[in-house]
């Protein structure tokens, strides 16, 4: 028996020492796939916590810490669906309130590739309006470096009141001096994507360009990878504090910064400036659209109503039917004409039409009328535009705001 025990264990062995032998020759024949650097993305949502930062006209119970968290998870989504080999990494997902410190030792401890930055900006001015963004550098204006001490002294609300920043002083004028010293190798990156957030807002969503600028924010000059901090708009002027806050801004702000982010990293792929990119991307948009003969193709184009008074519940209007809600969904129109500049609603061009409103795509304003969930209204809609002149009318879809392909709206809807 104890024979037949020791042949057992010894064809085991062998066994053992075969299928061992086998893997390796396997594994040796058998390339290995390394899998290429995960491109790290860190985004920013200014403020949070005890720090409320900029309250705005104080009409709004939301500050600006609502907003840049709202902005900036929103463009998290897009990137992540969009790029699943993107590893994007928060700053905050919350209200809480990381020090500046910490943010930028977020950013340097995941060796990000790039950071974004997002605030909301204020002046005692309220008639001051429109976008800007900013990239590390000495301060051209003391516009600019008051902007950046205002932001900076977010330190004096930190338990330790600042002393962990080696003397950095956010309220001394010589501390922006000293910093703007530091050297820069990602600046050149940095100002084309600043530069791309800001020609979007310009002429996709009609913002106030403000331009890109240098100053000494403390997140954008010690991280160690190109970064930008974009001023959304100014929560201190009531028309554009209505719009920061609305759902329908801030899915458009979103959608421009993950555009611009979307341009840069496929021009980084292909050794291209995002610019370089958009301007591709936009040239073959023109060539669809001289194909088809009418502007058919989708534009993340965010509504702006001409000023018309919105009706407190759904009629139909010069053949047309206007439904009521918010911009949840999917949302159907007409599109009746384009123009490159902003019409008045008692236009010619619209033919009496009572009610127009419009968005702006490839720096043109697309006029629309009607506004409904269902395509069979939006179909009579259409007929009813072209009886009245309009022949080349047709119909556009946006989901929250957005505008979005027909036939992929059409598929959402079924």
């Amino acid at each position: 028996m104890e024979i037949m025990k020791t042949i057992v264990k010894r064809k085991q062995i062998w066994v053992v020492l075969l299928l061992v032998a086998f893997t390796a020759i396997f594994y040796a024949f058998v390339p290995v796939t390394v899998p290429t650097k995960t491109f790290v993305l860190v985004l920013d949502a200014g403020h949070g916590g005890k720090d409320p930062g900029n309250l705005g006209t104080g009409r709004v119970k939301k500050t600006e810490k609502d907003v840049t968290l709202d902005v900036v998870l929103a463009v998290g989504q897009m990137i992540e669906k969009k790029y699943p080999e993107v590893k994007v990494v928060y700053t905050r997902n919350g209200d809480t309130f990381p020090t500046l410190k910490e943010r930028v030792s977020i950013a340097n401890r995941n060796k990000a590739d790039l950071f974004i930055s997002v605030h909301c900006n204020a002046n005692a001015n309220s008639a001051a309006f429109g976008s800007e963004s900013f990239v590390m550098g000495l301060h051209k204006t003391e516009e600019s470096l008051a902007t950046a001490m205002k932001e900076n002294a977010s330190i004096f609300l930190e338990d330790n009141q600042g002393k962990d920043y080696d003397g950095f002083d956010p309220s001394n004028p010589d501390t922006y001096i000293a910093l703007s010293l530091r050297e820069n190798v990602f600046l050149e990156q940095s100002a084309d994507l600043a530069k791309h957030v800001q020609d979007f807002f310009k002429t996709q969503l009609g913002r106030k360009d403000r331009g890109v600028k240098q100053a000494g924010y403390y997140v954008i000059s010690f991280t160690n990878m190109p970064s930008i901090l974009i001023e959304l708009g100014f929560l201190t002027n009531p028309t554009e504090e209505d719009y920061l806050q609305s759902s329908t801004g801030k899915s458009s702000l979103s959608n421009g910064i993950f555009t611009a982010f979307d341009n840069y990293f496929q021009g980084m792929k292909k050794g291209q400036s995002a610019k370089e990119v958009a301007r591709a991307q936009e040239e073959k948009g023109k060539e669809i659209e001289k194909e088809s003969g009418k502007e058919n193709g989708s534009g993340d184009k965010v509504l702006e109503p001409l000023n018309v008074s919105e009706s407190t519940q759904s009629e139909e209007m010069d053949g047309v039917m206007w439904r009521q809600g918010n911009d949840e969904g999917v949302w159907f129109r007409v599109q009746v004409h384009t123009s490159p500049q902003l019409l008045k609603e008692s236009a010619k061009d619209f033919k009496g039409l009572k009610r127009v409103e419009h968005y702006i795509y490839n720096g043109q304003y697309k006029y629309t009328v009607g506004r409904t969930q269902s395509f069979s209204e939006a179909k009579l809609g259409m007929k009813a535009m072209q009886s009245k002149g309009f022949a080349d009318a047709f119909i556009v879809a946006f989901e929250n705001g957005v505008r979005i392909d027909l036939k992929e709206a059409l598929k959402k809807v079924n």
